[in-house]
Formats: C-alpha cells, structure tokens, sequence
C-alpha cells in the first residue's frame, strides 16, 4: 500500500541528490561547479565588428560536460602544494592583512603546467585537473550567449564584474571580489590573466570543433593563449572571445590561471 508514494519519495530524493553535486570543494579548499555539455559559436560575433582576424572565423564548437573552478588558483592554494608564492601582490603591496586570497601571479604557463603534475599526483589522480581548453574558457565565459562580456553588451556594467583598469587601483583584488557570470563563475574578467592549454595560432581556420586543445604545428609553437584580461587592462580585452597570448616561460603580475576537472570528482 502506498507503494507508489514511496517511489515517488526515491525518484524525487534522487533528483535532488543530482541537483545537489553540481558542486565540489577538493582537499585542498578549490571549488569547482559543473558546467553542462552544449554547442555555441566560438569567436567573435560579427555584429559587434571588433576583434578582427585573430577571432575570427566564428564557428560552432560542440563541447562535453567538465567541472571549473569558480575562481583562479589563490597564493595560499598554490604555496599548499609547492610551498613557495611567487606572486608580486602580497605582503605590503595589497589592501588586506594578508594576500592569502589574492590569485597567484608571476605563474609562466610551464609553472601552471607543474602545478597541474602536482594536484593530479596531490588526490592520486592521472589526467584529472587541467588547464582549460580555449574553447572550455570561451564556453563559460559565454555563459549560453554570444554576448561582449560575460554577462551581457554593455561596458557600462563592468564595474560590477571586472577588477581592470578603472576599479583596480592598480593592484590584483581578493577573488570573488565582483560579482560572478550567469554560470556562478568569478573572476573571468579582469584580476589576471588566465593561461590556457592551448598553442596560439593566428586565426580559426582548421581549429578543433570538439572543445579540444588545439597544440602542434610550426605556428603554434613559440606561444600559448591566455584570456580574461587582468587589472591592468581596458575594456575591450575583457570581451569574451578576446585573445591574447605570451610565450610559455612569460611571467608578469597579472597573470594566472584556473583549474578544471575533466572527470568525475564524486566517484
């Protein structure tokens, strides 16, 4: 008797159970929230007429589900594992007491790379945490449009959202300082500069439709893309289909990254 009610009671704890993991904190106080699979138009959107070749051409890209991290890595996150910070901004050179809070700065894209090596073998993980793709950093950064910034057209916002050049005081702020993008995800404009996994190439054309990294090739060779603008920069690099690009051993203070989970970190 009731039977049904009682399935009822499971299926509707199941769903909730569901609903309730698309978050995760790791061991070392990183979180991450998942990021639902779907196709969108990568580079930039014509009607805008900004960007130029380096964003061109759009094209559709279809990208599978994967966890991010809300924020950058922090000094205290990355000093956990390698035990020492390289940043600038620390000390006496932010606002706050101390800087624990502040993204790690003067990372090269190799240093990103080892910090990776170190999580992965930190949980015992292979291949788990990564750098993201370009297209996985677009992707969220789009938040389910094609907008300029990752909450909408108009710079007029911005202050809102973005540590840069106009509400920095020409320093790095504390993560989660603004507010996030429609996804939950902060920091995507402004703070620092956000490595990628990806070589940097000139155009799309030949660019991989599945969300993958696109690496090799002689053009490919001498420099890796970073996205997201810093504090240092204007408006238009904060846009969301925005390219820039460094070699891999360039260091600079406004320049970080940011973790995802390309896996399944409940089971």
């Amino acid at each position: 008797m009731f039977d049904f009610l009682k399935k009822k009671t499971e299926e509707t704890a199941l769903i909730e159970t569901v609903e309730a993991q698309r978050d995760f904190t790791n061991s070392i106080g990183m979180e991450f929230l998942y990021i639902d699979g779907g196709e969108f138009m990568m580079g930039r959107n014509p009607q805008y007429n900004e960007g130029g070749d380096v964003e061109s051409p759009e094209h559709p890209v279809k990208i599978s589900g994967f966890w991010i991290a809300k924020y950058p890595v922090t000094q205290e996150q990355y000093f956990k594992l390698t035990r020492v910070n390289p940043s600038y901004f620390k000390n006496d050179k932010v606002e706050e007491e101390n800087s624990r809070r502040h993204p790690v700065e003067q990372v090269s894209w190799f240093d990103a790379k080892g910090y990776v090596e170190l999580i992965n073998r930190y949980e015992g993980k292979t291949r788990f945490y990564a750098l993201p793709t370009e297209a996985q950093w677009e992707y969220v950064a789009k938040a389910g449009g094609n907008t300029r910034f990752t909450f909408g057209d108009s710079e007029a916002m911005l202050d809102d959202y973005a540590v840069y050049e106009y509400t920095a005081n020409v320093r790095t702020a504390t993560v989660g300082t603004k507010q996030p993008n429609r996804l939950g995800i902060h920091d995507l404009m402004g703070n620092v500069w956000e490595w990628c996994e990806d070589d940097f190439f000139a155009n799309y054309n030949s660019a991989p439709s599945d969300g993958s990294p696109r690496i090799g090739g002689a053009e490919g060779e001498s420099f890796k893309v970073r996205r997201g603008g810093s504090y240092k920069t204007g408006y238009m690099c904060l846009r969301s289909s925005f390219r820039g690009y460094s070699r891999p051993d360039f260091i600079s203070n406004d320049l970080g990254f940011r973790l995802v989970i390309n896996g399944d970190p409940l089971h």
